[in-house]
């Protein structure tokens, strides 16, 4: 998508992430597992800032993922809240792959 419409990207995880509240409680879970980031809820999506500055802006669910991947360190039992398990799980898969791809 070119982004001349405005409009973000779409989202198959959408539905699970909408809302201010629900945003708020992956970026609690996200900044959680994942030390030298810190994740902010804004509107539409997340910024990931790392401990140099670097930040970046997370339209989806799949880009806050992508972003947060090389730095999770341990993963909690998914809560109860969809959003935040969602979100874990995600994480705890893409963390899993690029560990199984460096051979580490």
């Amino acid at each position: 998508m070119c982004g001349a419409c405005g409009a973000p990207p779409p989202d198959p995880a959408g539905a699970l992430v909408a809302g201010p509240r629900r945003r708020a409680a992956v970026a609690r879970a996200v900044g959680d597992v994942c030390p030298g980031l810190t994740v902010r809820a804004v509107p539409g999506g997340w910024t990931v800032a790392t401990r140099t500055g670097r930040t970046t802006v997370c339209r989806t669910l799949d880009a806050l993922v992508a972003a947060a991947a090389a730095h999770v360190r341990a993963v909690p039992a998914p809560s109860g809240d969809p959003a935040t398990a969602a979100a874990l799980d995600a994480l705890w898969h893409a963390a899993a792959h690029d560990l199984a791809r460096d051979g580490a």
